[in-house]
């Protein structure tokens, strides 16, 4: 175990300053719990006239090779982003054997083969619990604390952008564009929102929740991903008549021997335990042979509560200086399952012209790909379109698509079919 960890800080904005706070006000108390100094001696930032206002007794540089050169640097710690220059940096770390604690989810996802294979082979230990669910430590629970389950699911709200929109809907009754602003105007959400609201962050981190679950390489270009954007007040209406909500979810399941990983919209009901995930917080699910279900619950974003995080892995890896421990251990890929697999119940929302054998001519579209209605709900309003709520029974999904690619095309109709599945989760 090593007693001091030396470390370099790479990029100061949100988390780095609040890794910066966490050891300025904490470190005395984690040396009290394991007897580890962590130190923060040097920190790289092109702002580096804001970062000398803010710290004091620390290097600072804009130069990352400068801590790359720094034998006494143990341990690097990556918070800038994106994958490059990001990924130079860690490689370049890890090959002259300094530990990295990385919170790039991006980079890991879709471009971490690298990075993973160098902390495989020993060269450098690699930590990254900060990049899925940032105060949640869902990395170690699955790593450690459920290290003797099979997993058969891995569910949950993975971004907290879209879940504080999708509350502030619900509570409120007001529109996408003004709960996206509200959060905007808070701090829960960027100035281009659009890597957040697309459903990009919540691929990231399914991906790599998938990895981690299940030893299997996962591509991120072959993970469904959809945002929230065209949820409406209406859809959100409709699922509080039925029981549900709305979330934003990252599902990734093993049936048989394939993989259902994707992100998009969920019609959850009530009493499901996501389903009480409110505002910017986020909530995780696994579901395991011997444990059964199992969530967590916290932040999944900030400066703090992602540089608990950073600062969790820093421990560990310091804990277990001298022993060896794969990032992910990965047999084979993903064998991914075809859309014409998937099967579940479905919420559709249309606009259409109110004329009589509308709905005669939308329900014999469904029919011919054996998609039996549930329910049609219309409500009377005033214009040229009225909307319309149809949800199914088990539905394949392939089914469903080309079914809704034909309704699209009925001149009758007004705009796209919106399309929620309907997940009991039994």
């Amino acid at each position: 175990m090593r007693n001091v960890v030396r470390c370099g800080l790479i990029g100061f904005g949100t988390v780095g300053k609040g890794v910066y706070q966490l050891l300025q006000e904490n470190a005395h108390l984690i040396k009290l719990r394991t007897g580890i100094d962590v130190q923060i001696v040097t920190i790289c930032d092109l702002r580096t006239d804001l970062v000398r206002r803010e710290v004091s007794g620390i290097t600072v540089t804009d130069n990352w090779r400068d801590l790359l050169e720094d034998d006494s640097i143990d341990t690097i710690i990556e918070l800038i982003g994106g994958i490059e220059p990001a990924k130079t940096m860690i490689t370049e770390c890890m090959k002259k054997g300094k530990d990295v604690v990385t919170a790039n989810k991006k980079l890991l996802a879709e471009d971490g083969d690298q990075v993973f294979d160098l902390a495989n082979s020993g060269s450098a230990k690699l930590g990254f619990e900060a990049s899925i669910g940032g105060g949640i430590p869902c990395v170690v629970s699955l790593k450690s604390g459920l290290v003797g389950n099979r997993v058969h699911t891995v569910m949950g709200i993975l971004n907290g952008t879209t879940n504080y929109i999708l509350t502030r809907m619900y509570d409120k009754a007001i529109p996408f564009d003004d709960a996206l602003r509200e959060a905007q105007d808070l701090g829960f959400a960027e100035a281009d929102p659009t890597f957040d609201i697309e459903g990009h962050d919540a691929g990231h981190k399914i991906a790599l929740l998938s990895m981690i679950a299940y030893n299997k390489k996962v591509h991120f270009s072959n993970v469904q991903v959809q945002g929230i954007t065209r949820i409406t007040l209406l859809d959100i209406m409709y699922a509080y008549e039925m029981g549900y909500v709305i979330k934003l979810l990252g599902i990734s399941r093993k049936i048989g021997d394939e993989f259902d990983i994707r992100v998009q919209p969920t019609m959850l009901p009530f009493k499901h335990p996501l389903a009480s995930v409110r505002d910017e917080f986020n909530g995780i699910m696994y579901d395991n042979d011997m444990t059964g279900p199992v969530t967590l619950y916290g932040k999944g974003a900030g400066g703090l509560p992602t540089a608990s995080s950073v600062v969790s892995d820093i421990v560990q890896m310091a804990q277990k200086d001298n022993i060896y421990e794969n990032a992910i251990s990965l047999e084979g890929e993903i064998n991914y399952m075809a859309p014409g697999k998937r099967k579940c119940r479905y919420y559709l929302r249309l606009y259409s012209e109110d004329k009589a054998g509308i709905l005669a001519r939308v329900a014999g579209v469904l029919g011919n790909y054996d998609i039996s209605i549930a329910s049609v709900m219309q409500q009377e309003v005033e214009g040229t379109y009225v909307p319309i709520v149809i949800t199914t029974h088990g539905a394949n999904e392939e089914g469903m698509m080309r079914s809704i690619g034909e309704i699209n095309k009925f001149e009758f109709i007004s705009g796209d079919v919106v399309v929620i599945p309907v997940e009991d989760f039994e």
